[in-house]
């Protein structure tokens, strides 16, 4: 399942069109952002940018526009917005609620979670629903000026 919308919670959530990253896959529902390039990529644990929301279409390299800057739907919605999100590393328990944990820096960062570490502070935890399944709240992140 990866990452899904749960809960809109009243967030506004619409489908916006962004320029994708020329040559990356993408799976429907992977966590992207928008590199410092300004194109949509997969979203990984340690990313300098936030994430976005989640793309609303598959990219296989077999696929004509693989290779260049097409535009790709990816859903937004705001802050209140909760998805339902896979454990990829670790176990989930009660004790994980209103903790931040970071997206699965092991496996598919772009589509499971990691209960076990906190390092990015990627997600925050709202509700356990089993050991394998947690609800989490995007954390917004923002990037620090450069001079």
């Amino acid at each position: 399942m990866a990452i899904t919308l749960f809960r809109e919670n009243g967030s506004g959530c619409t489908v916006q069109w962004y320029q994708k990253d020329a040559s990356q896959t993408f799976t429907f529902n992977d966590l992207v952002g928008i590199d410092t390039s300004g194109f949509i990529t997969k979203f990984t644990d340690g990313a300098s940018f936030p994430i976005i929301g989640l793309i609303k279409r598959t990219i296989a390299a077999t696929d004509s526009d693989y290779a260049s800057n097409t535009k790709v739907p990816v859903q937004v919605c705001g802050s209140g917005a909760e998805y339902l999100c896979d454990v990829g590393v670790g176990t989930a328990a009660q004790s994980d609620v209103g903790e931040y944990i970071d997206v699965d820096g092991a496996g598919s960062p772009h589509q499971d979670v990691d209960v076990d570490n906190s390092s990015n502070n990627d997600m925050y935890v709202t509700q356990v629903i089993s050991t394998a399944l947690v609800v989490c709240n995007f954390v917004n992140k923002v990037q620090a000026e450069t001079e």
